[in-house]
């Protein structure tokens, strides 16, 4: 059981990089576009840049509640992604400090 734990918080951790470079990719957009702050949200950002992910969107809409997903989707990406970077990387550390 450790040895699943131990899978997930790394991997809490190993995603971290990719969080962070979602964020400045983000703000580049921002910087580059006639986006803002708090316009670009996270279904924004994956219409212009993600475009292939639509697909898993519209699935995800078929399966869970919609109003959840309206929530998470339209959240701001420049302020939706620090917070789960930060609480990915703490929830890693945390798991692989509770199992050592």
């Amino acid at each position: 059981m450790t040895a699943i734990f131990r899978i997930i918080a790394l991997l809490c951790i190993w995603t971290t990089p990719f969080q962070i470079f979602f964020i400045l990719w983000g703000t580049w957009v921002v910087i580059d576009t006639e986006n803002t702050f708090f316009n670009l949200t996270v279904l924004e950002f994956i219409s212009q840049k993600l475009n292939f992910l639509i697909i898993v969107i519209e699935w995800l809409y078929s399966w869970f509640w919609q109003s959840y997903l309206d929530f998470v989707l339209f959240l701001p990406l420049l302020l939706v992604g620090p917070i789960k970077a930060l609480a990915s990387l703490y929830i890693g550390f945390w798991i692989l400090k509770k199992i050592d």
